[in-house]
C-alpha cells in the first residue's frame, strides 16, 4: 500500500448444488497486494488438490514489502512450482489441474497474471471491463467467428479449457498490466459466477462493501441457476487517508 492509494477486500464461495466441498480455492492478502482464485479440475478430488496446492504455493511466496515486479516475479514462480508438483501427480496416473488467476496492486498499477478462465474484471465509473481472456475452447471458436458468445458455446458443449494449471508438458502464463485509481472495485472470479451472473447484475453488486459484493455476486449465482462451485474475491482501491 502507498500514500496514493488503500485497498481492503472480500471474498466469499460455496459448492455447487448437492456437492459436499467445493474444488475452489482462494489467496486474500491485502497485506501483500495480492489475490487469487483458483477452480480445480480432474474429478472432486484431485481438482480441490490442484487448486490447493496453486494457493498454497502463493502464499508460501508472499512478499509484503517488496515492489511489485519482485511480487509478480515470485507469483509467476509460485505457479510454475504448483505446475511441477502437478505434472508430476500426472505420471503416476491421475490428472489434477487448476485454472488460476492472480491480481497483485502497486502503487499505481495492478498485474493480473492467469491461465484459464477464472476471471479478473474491473469495473469503473460504471462500467465493467473484463481484464483477462478466457483459455477455452469457447474463446477460441469466437475468436475464429464461428460463434457469437460463449453461451453458443455452452449450448453446444464446447466449452472446455485449452489451457490449465497442470495440464499439458509446458505452462503459459497470460499476463496484463493496467492503471488503476481511487473508486475502481477489481472481481476475481470462478467461471461458476462469470457464466450465469450477468455483467449489469456484476455492476450493482460492487457498489457494496468488498464482503457484501463477494456475498451478492454468490448468492446471484445460485438464483440463476448456476450448478458449479462458486468463488468470488471483490478489492476496492481507494483514496489513502
Amino acid at each position: 500500500m502507498n500514500a496514493a492509494l488503500a485497498w481492503h477486500s472480500g471474498a466469499a464461495g460455496q459448492p455447487g448444488p448437492g456437492r459436499p466441498s467445493s474444488e475452489d480455492n482462494h489467496l486474500n492478502a491485502p497485506e501483500a497486494g495480492i489475490w487469487a482464485v483458483a477452480d480445480g479440475m480432474g474429478g472432486h478430488r484431485d481438482g480441490a488438490l490442484a487448486s490447493a496446492m496453486l494457493v498454497e504455493e502463493l502464499h508460501a511466496a508472499l512478499l509484503p514489502l517488496a515492489p511489485l515486479g519482485q511480487r509478480v516475479a515470485a507469483a509467476q514462480t509460485a505457479i510454475g512450482e504448483a505446475a511441477n508438483r502437478l505434472s508430476k501427480m500426472a505420471g503416476t496416473g491421475r490428472s489434477p489441474g487448476s485454472t488460476i488467476s492472480v491480481l497483485l496492486l502497486g502503487e499505481s498499477h495492478a498485474v493480473c497474471l492467469w491461465v484459464g478462465d477464472s476471471r479478473i474484471y474491473l469495473r469503473r465509473n460504471g462500467t465493467l471491463f473484463q481484464l483477462t481472456r478466457d483459455h477455452s475452447l469457447a474463446q477460441e471458436m469466437i475468436d475464429s467467428g464461428l460463434i457469437a458468445s460463449a453461451e453458443e458455446a455452452r449450448a453446444a458443449q464446447r466449452s472446455g479449457l485449452t489451457r490449465a494449471v497442470g495440464a499439458g508438458a509446458t505452462l503459459a502464463i497470460d499476463r496484463v498490466v493496467v492503471p488503476v485509481q481511487a473508486g475502481d472495485r477489481l472481481l476475481i472470479c470462478t467461471d461458476g459466477v462469470s457464466t450465469v451472473v450477468p455483467a449489469a447484475a456484476m455492476v450493482a453488486a460492487l457498489d457494496s462493501t468488498p464482503v457484501e459484493a463477494a456475498q451478492a455476486l454468490i448468492k446471484l449465482a445460485a438464483e440463476m441457476g448456476g450448478f458449479d462451485d462458486v468463488t468470488a474475491l471483490v478489492v476496492a482501491i481507494d483514496a489513502a487517508l
